[in-house]
């Protein structure tokens, strides 16, 4: 399941804060920078310090995996090897993995008044077709189904009304 909006700061934020009213949720960078440790993000005032630190940075896509832990399932955090020499001497970085993590990647423009947002998330069969592949992702019967795709519709549904309302 996949959705991609366009969204201001406001609705951004608006978006971001839902996502945190939920209880224990927990929110990480997909990737890490090249050469850091991967950042977990615990509130919205954390997630508003990093995207502003963004904007200072001139970063201009980012992406953020989103756990609900009563869906069950498993995540993991794989360290990927870099090469350097096409790296710029960086040697490493990490990555959020999980078959029914939400992913939100964003694309931001327009000194951010255009942000891109996409949500998406596997489904239950795309899981089961790929499990063999990343098996370090662990199973993909581990996941309450029903449990992700009731969390990725109540967040596309705040991601469209944010959208359609220009909030």
């Amino acid at each position: 399941m996949q959705k991609v909006e366009t969204l201001n700061r406001k609705g951004l934020n608006d978006l971001v804060k839902f996502i945190f009213s939920e209880s224990d949720i927990k929110f990480y960078e997909s990737y890490s920078e090249m050469d850091k440790e991967l950042i977990q993000i615990n509130s919205y005032l954390e997630f508003d310090r990093y995207f502003n630190k963004l904007i200072t940075d001139k970063i201009t896509h980012t992406g953020f995996a989103i756990y609900y832990p009563e869906t069950k399932g498993e995540i993991s955090f794989k360290k990927i090897k870099l090469d350097p020499k096409r790296c710029k001497g960086k040697t490493f970085r990490y990555r959020t993995d999980g078959w029914g993590l939400i992913f939100i990647n964003l694309k931001i423009s327009d000194f951010e008044k255009v942000i891109e947002c996409n949500v998406s998330v596997n489904s239950k069969k795309r899981a089961e077709n790929w499990s063999g592949t990343n098996p370090e992702f662990g199973s993909p019967e581990l996941w309450e189904w029903k449990m992700v795709e009731s969390k990725v519709r109540k967040i596309i549904r705040k991601l469209k009304n944010y959208a359609q309302h220009g909030v």
